[in-house]
């Protein structure tokens, strides 16, 4: 006979479920403790690898900026500026870190950034380390507190000083104005900025004051040119260098300047000329591909960009601000500690920052080298081959006189920077400089 157990006469099962319960609640609690130290950790890694995107950039435009690429490493000058253009890099570094936090707190800088020993193109690497991340379930078994690293390195990319030997990849800078400035150095230190035969660049011109002076003859339109080619002017005029203008078409998507009171009274002019100049123009010409080995930009003489009342005068001060020849509400450069010190800029009234240090302006531009060596340039409107971009501060547009004097509506500029192609070019696609403001390309080689 089957015996039967009431519930009575187990009293050791009771409380089972409580207990079962309380262990998985233990399990899930731990879970989704370990799950919030997985997501910390996880954002830490995107976070710390962002800030050393931003960190390297931040330093090769610093590099870019200081125009140490353009010097070659056995220079003097390039001893002279490497301590500060370091610093400068390692400052700003540290300046985008203070604002790019990995979990609240600022990543640690590993070691020094920049190698200078690639020719051409110094690599900035930026290695972050974040210590003592807040985790919760790991600390019960893990004696170490948590950490995060990232590493990431941007090229600052300035092809020139290279031989023509090695295979370079070619540069579009953006935002160029149409001046197709002679490859004639004015300054004596060398025949030109750009050596077609090394593709060298000349470091003795970056600092100097030179004009940009008008081939054009007199107001005669359409444009002749007083010489063929363009070239330096040498004696009895000082420091310039002669520019016919390049071909430009309109673009719905140029970025141009907006009437701002008296600070753009001189804006917008009626040509397609003058709107390249005081636009940020996308035409194709402005990208063209420094070191194709091909002609790359076409001059024009429809427009007579010379005078004071020239195209290329009022253009010119519509982006310094200026409501005439010789007159200044721009900003200021000035070259007093170079090279030992970056060139420094002050804004002017225009200025959203007047009276105080500023890091950008209007009045920086770049404009196209082009190749004028006997029977390479033509003597009627047609093809011309860029050969590398000068980046300009812009002073004044000259009021002209007597020579030596430059004639009314040349434009002083001082030299911040060269940078040349290669006849090797790699069939690369090309790299895109920066905004107008730096012919020299600055981007990320390694992936985020």
């Amino acid at each position: 006979m089957q015996k039967k157990f009431s519930p009575r006469q187990r009293p050791h099962e009771r409380g089972q479920t409580i207990l079962l319960v309380a262990i998985s609640l233990v399990s899930l609690l731990a879970m989704a403790a370990l799950a919030i130290d997985v997501v910390t950790l996880y954002a830490a890694r995107s976070e710390i690898q962002r800030a050393a995107d931003a960190a390297a950039l931040a330093g090769a435009k610093a590099v870019a900026d200081s125009g140490i690429t353009t010097f070659l490493v056995t220079d003097v000058t390039f001893t002279t500026i490497q301590p500060w253009a370091q610093s400068t890099a390692t400052a700003q570094i540290n300046a985008v870190l203070q604002n790019n936090l990995v979990a609240g707190t600022a990543p640690t800088l590993l070691s020094a950034p920049v190698d200078w020993t690639r020719q051409g193109n110094p690599h900035i690497t930026v290695s972050l380390r974040r210590d003592n991340l807040p985790t919760f379930f790991s600390k019960i078994w893990a004696r170490s507190s948590a950490s995060v690293t990232a590493t990431a390195t941007a090229e600052v990319y300035n092809p020139a000083n290279l031989t023509t030997a090695t295979p370079m990849t070619p540069i579009a800078p953006k935002s160029v104005k149409p001046w197709l400035v002679a490859n004639a150095d004015p300054t004596g230190t060398a025949t030109h900025f750009v050596n077609t035969s090394t593709w060298a660049v000349d470091s003795g011109v970056i600092g100097q004051t030179i004009d940009l002076v008008s081939d054009c003859v007199g107001s005669i339109v359409p444009c002749g040119l007083n010489h063929t080619p363009p070239k330096a002017l040498l004696s009895p005029a000082i420091n310039q260098v002669e520019y016919v203008p390049a071909l430009v078409s309109p673009n719905s998507a140029n970025v141009c300047p907006t009437s701002v009171g008296a600070c753009n009274s001189s804006c917008l002019g009626a040509s397609n000329y003058e709107l390249s100049v005081e636009c940020a123009d996308v035409n194709v010409y402005s990208s063209s591909n420094c070191g194709n080995g091909n002609t790359s930009a076409a001059w024009d003489n429809t427009v007579n960009p010379g005078g004071a009342a020239g195209d290329s005068a009022n253009g010119a001060q519509c982006l310094i601000h200026a409501t005439g020849p010789g007159s200044s509400t721009q900003d200021t450069l000035s070259t007093t500690l170079w090279p030992g010190a970056p060139m420094r800029i002050t804004g002017g009234a225009c200025s959203a920052n007047s009276g105080v240090l500023v890091a950008n302006s209007s009045s920086i531009v770049t404009v196209p080298i082009v190749d004028t060596d006997p029977g390479t340039f033509p003597s009627t409107p047609g093809n011309v081959t860029i050969v590398g971009f000068l980046q300009a501060f812009i002073n004044q547009v000259d009021v002209g006189g007597p020579s030596p004097a430059p004639p009314a509506g040349s434009i002083n500029i001082t030299v911040l920077n060269i940078v040349g192609c290669s006849s090797a070019n790699n069939g690369a696609t090309p790299i895109i400089g920066g905004s107008g403001t730096s012919p020299i390309p600055v981007r990320l080689i390694t992936p985020p």
